[in-house]
């Protein structure tokens, strides 16, 4: 057991239900149960009393938790920042630390490389940006996340393509970057295994995230289009869109919308009711740090069709535990739910292997490994 004080800085309010938040809340859990004495600085802290956050705060966030370090920092052994907000703080000689202390800097996604791949949509003519994209999103904020890795002891890295970039591109050296994959929660773990459904009934398709383009939002709608044009029986289920029903279901052709149900919000503790009876999990997205929602389908017995992004290449072995197809390719993704709706054994098989790769992800183990790694990250300092 550890008695190490840990800080979980976080820009976003620590609300259970959000995604980055989510799993850091997790995380402190996690350790807590290994003896950790934990912490937490969010938006809740850094602006009191304010409910509605907008883009100014989170220009401001960096600042106000570098001025609140200043005075606080003695009181840890280890402050884990996300990336962007912990380099006023370090620029400055790193004000009121400890003499062993180590200063972790966590990504919940490489705004890099999610720059990148926006930047081919718009090349693509995919997607579009507001003139402004180039001034914070597309430039100042990946020179902050550029400065706090360079300047962090250690940076934690969801999947090995953002490690890597981190490494080549940026210029961290590799022994100071860490890949550590989230865990999943005991309602996820505890799902019983998939049972054989109607042969012949429509497929049941899930999907699972905010209704954005990132997220894969036209591909869906296309996809959704072309299996009701070849006469493929399906309904389909949009969880988390946080957009209202009436947006998202506009966005279907007339003749598609009977079949589509929205659920613009709901806590993450129902997900796994909410996907009871699901067989697919459709997940065309662009750019993910890591994808929860694709290891939660997983381990709820979903057979997932994706794009290889975020952590699915190391979870989705394509033909084995699910489908992997490009970015962008309606074609690939619409033959592959087709070809599962025609074969309920294989798509069954594929359900089946995609939970039990995933059963062994736990909080417990991601907590073990940041452990080890904090401990790494202190001796450093000795």
């Amino acid at each position: 057991m550890s008695s190490l004080r840990v800080l979980l800085g976080i820009h976003h309010p620590l609300d259970p239900n959000l995604g980055a938040p989510g799993v850091t809340l997790a995380l402190g859990q996690a350790l807590q149960g290994l003896g950790c004495e934990v912490s937490y600085y969010g938006y809740g802290e850094a602006f009191p009393g304010v409910t509605s956050h907008s883009a100014l705060h989170s220009l401001r966030f960096p600042w106000t938790l570098s001025a609140w370090l200043a005075r606080e920092a003695h009181r840890f052994d280890v402050l884990d920042i996300t990336t962007g907000d912990c380099w006023p703080w370090a620029r400055v000689g790193r004000p009121g630390a400890r003499r062993r202390q180590a200063l972790v800097t966590r990504s919940h996604g490489l705004e890099h490389l999610v720059s990148e791949q926006l930047r081919a949509d718009v090349r693509a003519g995919r997607a579009q940006v507001s003139w402004k994209y180039p001034l914070y999103h597309g430039g100042f904020r990946l020179w902050e996340v550029r400065e706090s890795l360079r300047l962090a002891d250690h940076a934690v890295l969801l999947n090995p393509q953002d490690r890597d970039f981190v490494r080549d591109r940026l210029g961290v050296p590799g022994e100071r970057l860490s890949v550590i994959p989230h865990g999943l929660s005991g309602a996820f773990l505890e799902r019983p295994a998939p049972e054989p459904g109607a042969p012949e009934g429509p497929v049941r398709i899930a999907f699972v995230g905010s209704w954005l383009q990132r997220k894969g939002r036209e591909e869906l709608v296309a996809v959704a289009a072309a299996l009701r044009a070849q006469g493929v029986p399906f309904s389909l289920e949009l969880l988390g869109t946080g957009a209202p029903e009436d947006e998202v279901r506009g966005a279907f052709s007339p003749d598609v919308r009977a079949q589509v149900r929205v659920v613009p919000r709901y806590r993450n503790e129902d997900l796994p009711g909410l996907l009871q009876g699901a067989e697919i999990l459709l997940f065309p997205s662009h750019a993910e740090g890591y994808g929860m929602a694709l290891v939660e389908a997983m381990a709820c017995g979903l057979a997932p069709v994706t794009t290889p992004v975020g952590v699915a290449p190391e979870v989705v072995r394509d033909g084995q535990t699910g489908r992997l197809l490009r970015v962008g390719d309606v074609a690939g993704l619409t033959q592959a739910v087709r070809a599962l709706a025609e074969d309920r054994p294989r798509l069954l098989a594929l359900r089946q292997a995609a939970q039990r790769v995933v059963k062994g992800m736990t909080w417990q183990q991601a907590g073990i490994r940041t452990l080890r790694m904090y401990e790494q990250a202190i001796s450093m300092h000795s």
